[in-house]
């Protein structure tokens, strides 16, 4: 079993020292021009929607809700982006730099559109408490812990050579366990054990026990708080592989 990785982050959230010294990004840019898009009472509407939006705003929860107000066009997705990757100090620097960078010629931006994002922005940018529950659920999901990357179970097997290692006087069936994780330093830790046959029926055991725990501990979760589950790669239930009929 190999897990997928992380999807790719677009935007630097809290430090985005690289863009305003070296330039915008192209898709950032043409991020923040569909943003300019948005009417000051379609802002509004999402402020108001998403300050009173309840449990964790996920990535895909929050463009459901930006599709209601602002339609299913590019606008809601570049808004999301925007949303998820910018505090409130940060709104204000941005639109420095982009001032700034635009007088230059640096940057395709013209001085309509930075208008209406010196009214949009600050409008839009601001702490959502369901955004803010989600972002300490994504903290804590990587600090109790190393991620796991992948988990592989090899079986193979091991001839038994005699004394002079001409002829095989038996073979001996095997599997290794190996596990690849993430540390704190973002690098990638290995490690390997060989596993008994007690020992692979064991971790089968204990793995389908775990999964019967977890899925009772969500609906107890789901019961005490109905919008208290945040929508994480390490809480989402995993998809049912279709069957062949």
């Amino acid at each position: 079993m190999v897990l997928k990785m992380a999807e790719h982050v677009f935007y630097m959230r809290g430090f985005p020292s690289t863009f305003l010294d070296g330039g915008f990004p192209h898709h950032v840019v043409e991020d923040l021009k569909k943003v300019a898009g948005i009417s000051g009472e379609q802002a509004a509407a999402v402020r108001q929607r998403l300050a009173e939006a309840s449990g964790f705003l996920s990535s895909k929860t929050l463009l459901a809700l930006l599709r209601e107000e602002l339609g299913e066009g590019d606008a809601a997705t570049a808004t999301r982006n925007v949303i998820r990757n910018l505090d409130p100090g940060d709104a204000e620097r941005w639109l420095d730099a982009l001032e700034k960078q635009q007088e230059k010629k640096d940057i395709d931006l013209d001085e309509a559109v930075l208008d209406k994002l010196r009214k949009t922005l600050p409008l839009l940018i601001q702490h959502y408490p369901a955004l803010d529950r989600l972002k300490k659920a994504e903290n804590l999901a990587v600090v109790t812990g190393e991620r796991l990357e992948s988990i592989e179970l090899i079986c193979d097997l091991r001839p038994v050579l005699d004394g002079t290692r001409e002829h095989i006087e038996g073979i001996m069936p095997y599997t290794r366990l190996h596990i690849v994780t993430t540390g704190a330093d973002g690098l990638p830790n290995a490690f390997e054990a060989e596993l008994t046959q007690q020992q692979v029926h064991d971790l089968a055991d204990k793995a389908d026990k775990a999964k019967t725990k977890v899925q009772v501990l969500c609906e107890q979760v789901k019961k005490w708080l109905p919008d208290g589950l945040p929508d994480l790669p390490l809480t989402r239930a995993p998809r049912k592989e279709p069957q062949n009929g």
